[in-house]
């Protein structure tokens, strides 16, 4: 054959649909547009797109700035967070590719996903799927630093260099690193920047001299995969909860409740209780062993396919699913039929024939998907509420102390002031405060003059920071 792959791109047109025209004037200058955004940025908004698959593609603005902020940027601050703090530990990495031993468990995850990536972008780009080869990179830089990164933070901050600080410094070295040399195909300039910083002195100067990374088999651990899913699904559903009722993430909770019928689900959550405990910032983790325990079922009948089979019979069988017990709907859910009389006819129920509607109990709010179910109960006490303005004060003074050009060592002396309620919440949790916001000195000045407002719900905070002498 004359070749044996053929690379067909769409059409690229304008963002009203119509083909590109200078008489029309109807699409941005090309020097213009890498100029405002970036090679990368152009590059990375095309091949993920339908152009690549030979369908059409309406380019936009718009589409390329979302590439630079939900991609590009979080890339960006991955390396930034290793950089800044690598060089206030006067950290130097010695180790390459192969790495020392990892014993944390989420340095043992990131890794193990760091060559599934590996492998899921060699395959897509020895399949000449371009787009596909994408999705893996994408959805990497969530993991690393949406996941990996914010669950590692401590480890980064604390004062003392120890084995476990170490561990992390190495294994987010490596990380980048192999993702520079997958990614560079895709995104050549971020990656010879992010190569050149990070490079030993016997590496290749330049990313794109260097070999493309290859599978390491022995790094996977697809249990501890598993295992990290697993969590994520559940505090992404407990997210999902907290956005759905309003109530926001620094606001604490008293619990968060678990089903689950899979074994491995309820071992993974049990191993990992207080990562979910501080992702969904709640005081404790309970575990049930029947969904009933969260709420209270009500049946009804499937018209759709009972309809077929019950005929003029169905008012009655409506009936009589609709007063069906707990009990018996429970084991219809977990996979049983149950045979129920209509008019002298026996009618086998399952869970194709029976609807079944899950209604929360008290505070709880509920959320059902495949075999977990999340409830968070959403009561919040008095102490519980002075904690969630305490947060709002806390994430306040973390964006002074950066407005301020402070760097994120400096110890600071802090000055709060509002209303009496917001008194006695500062009072309870001073230490707390001091301990987050690297304060050497706190102090309550009521009516605080010259502080910058911090909003907590309907109150506001008065804050001042300086850097301590």
């Amino acid at each position: 054959p004359a070749f044996k792959n053929c690379v067909v791109s769409g059409l690229v047109l304008a963002a009203d649909g119509k083909k590109m025209s200078k008489s029309l004037n109807n699409y941005t200058d090309p020097a213009e547009a890498l100029d405002k955004f970036g090679a990368d940025a152009i590059r990375l908004f095309l091949m993920h797109s339908p152009a690549v698959k030979a369908d059409e593609l309406k380019y936009s603005d718009e589409g390329v700035r979302d590439v630079i902020k939900t991609i590009l940027l979080p890339l960006w601050n991955s390396y930034s967070f290793f950089v800044t703090y690598a060089n206030i530990d006067q950290v130097t990495v010695t180790v390459g590719q192969s790495g020392e031993g990892e014993v944390n468990p989420l340095d043992q995850w990131i890794l193990s996903v760091t060559q599934k990536m590996v492998l899921d972008v060699t395959e897509a780009m020895d399949a000449y799927d371009f787009s596909r080869a994408i999705d893996p990179l994408v959805g990497y830089i969530d993991q690393l630093n949406n996941w990996y990164i914010r669950r590692s933070r401590r480890r980064f901050w604390k004062s003392d260099s120890d084995s476990d600080k170490a561990e992390a410094y190495r294994t987010l070295y490596r990380a980048l690193k192999t993702f520079a040399l997958t990614a560079a195909p895709v995104i050549p300039f971020v990656t010879e920047a992010i190569w050149r910083n990070l490079r030993l002195p016997e590496e290749l100067e330049s990313v794109h001299l260097a070999d493309f990374p290859v599978y390491d088999a022995s790094l996977r651990d697809e249990g501890l995969e598993f295992k990290m899913a697993t969590v994520q699904k559940a505090v992404s559903m407990g997210r999902s909860l907290r956005y759905q009722f309003e109530l926001k993430i620094r606001q604490p909770l008293k619990s968060v409740e678990f089903v689950t019928k899979n074994a491995d689900e309820r071992k993974a959550l049990l191993e990992m209780e207080e990562s979910i405990r501080e992702e969904l910032n709640v005081k404790k983790v309970v575990f049930h062993e029947r969904e009933d325990e969260l709420v209270e079922y009500r049946a009804k009948a499937n018209f759709r396919t009972l309809g077929k089979i019950l005929g003029g019979r169905m008012r009655a069988a409506g009936v009589a699913i609709a007063a069906l017990d707990q009990g018996s709907i429970q084991s219809i859910l977990d996979g049983a039929t149950l045979t129920l009389e209509v008019e002298g006819t026996n009618v086998e129920l399952d869970a194709d024939k029976v609807l079944v509607e899950r209604l929360e109990k008290a505070a709880l709010r509920v959320l059902n998907e495949g075999t977990l179910t999340v409830a968070l109960d959403t009561e919040i006490t008095e102490e519980l509420h002075k904690e969630g303005l305490v947060r709002d004060l806390i994430r306040g003074v973390q964006n002074l102390r950066k407005e301020s050009g402070l760097e994120v060592t400096d110890r600071i002396v802090l000055r709060v002031g509002g209303s009496p309620s917001l008194q006695a919440a500062f009072e309870l949790f001073a230490d707390f405060v001091a301990a987050e916001t690297l304060s050497v000195e706190t102090r309550w000045e009521g009516m605080l003059l010259g502080g910058t407002e911090i909003e907590a719900g309907k109150a506001k905070w008065l804050a001042r920071v300086a850097k301590a002498g």
